[in-house]
C-alpha cells in the first residue's frame, strides 16, 4: 500500500508516507510546490492520500484536486482536513487562500458532477465536524492547563453531538454554540475501468 502526504510540514501522519512539500527544512521526500501543475508523481500510484490543513493555503483548488484524483488509484481513499468556514482560526492565518464548508467536495460526486469537473468523480464515505473550543480557553494561565483532559473530553463531546446532523450544525448551530476547528473529508476515488 503506498500512501502520500501532501504539505505535511514537520508534522507526518503516517510514518511509512511518501511526503510532498514546499519547505525543505522539513525534510520531504519530493520537494515541491504544490501550486504548480503538474505535480511530479506517477498516475494512479497512491491507495491512500492525506492531507491535513495544507489545501486551503493553495491558489486554485480545482486544480489540486484534478492531481489528487489523476495519482490517486481507482479505488484509493482521499482523506482532506481543512478549517471550516466557522473556524475564527481560519481567518488568523493570513496565508488561508479558502475556507470550506461540509458540501464543499459534493461538485466532485456522481449526483453533482455536472456542476464541477465531469473527470474527476469520488463518493463521499464520510464528512466529520471538529470543534473548536471558544479562545478564551488558550489565553488562560498554565496552571489551569490541568484542565486540559476535561477541555478535551468536553471537545470530543460537543463534536459527536455535531456530527450526528452535520448540516443542521453548520446552517445553525456553528453559529449560536461556537465555530467548528475543521471540516474532515473521507473521499473514494472513482475511476472507469
Amino acid at each position: 500500500m503506498k500512501i502520500l502526504e501532501l504539505g505535511p510540514g514537520y508534522n507526518k501522519f503516517y510514518k511509512e508516507a511518501v511526503t510532498i512539500d514546499i519547505n525543505p527544512l522539513c525534510k520531504p521526500d519530493i520537494l515541491h510546490d504544490l501550486n504548480k501543475f503538474p505535480w511530479p508523481l506517477k498516475d494512479n500510484e497512491f491507495d491512500i492520500i492525506y492531507s491535513s490543513h495544507c489545501l486551503e493555503h493553495l491558489v486554485d483548488i480545482d486544480r489540486a484536486i484534478e492531481e489528487i484524483y489523476r495519482i490517486a488509484k481507482h479505488n484509493a481513499l482521499v482523506i482532506i482536513k481543512v478549517p471550516h468556514f466557522s473556524s475564527r482560526i481560519a481567518y488568523i492565518d493570513t496565508t488561508h487562500k479558502h475556507y470550506f464548508s461540509i458540501h464543499s467536495f459534493r461538485n466532485y460526486t456522481p449526483l453533482f458532477s455536472h456542476l464541477g469537473n465531469r473527470n474527476v468523480i469520488f463518493n463521499i464515505e464520510k464528512i466529520r465536524l471538529v470543534y473548536q473550543p471558544p479562545l478564551i480557553l488558550e489565553l488562560l494561565p498554565k496552571w489551569c492547563k490541568l484542565f486540559s483532559p476535561i477541555i478535551n473530553f468536553i471537545n470530543d463531546f460537543v463534536s459527536s453531538l455535531a456530527n450526528f446532523n452535520i448540516e443542521f450544525c453548520e446552517r445553525v448551530w456553528c453559529y449560536y454554540v461556537g465555530g467548528f476547528g475543521e471540516v474532515q473529508f473521507y473521499l473514494r476515488v472513482v475511476k472507469k475501468c
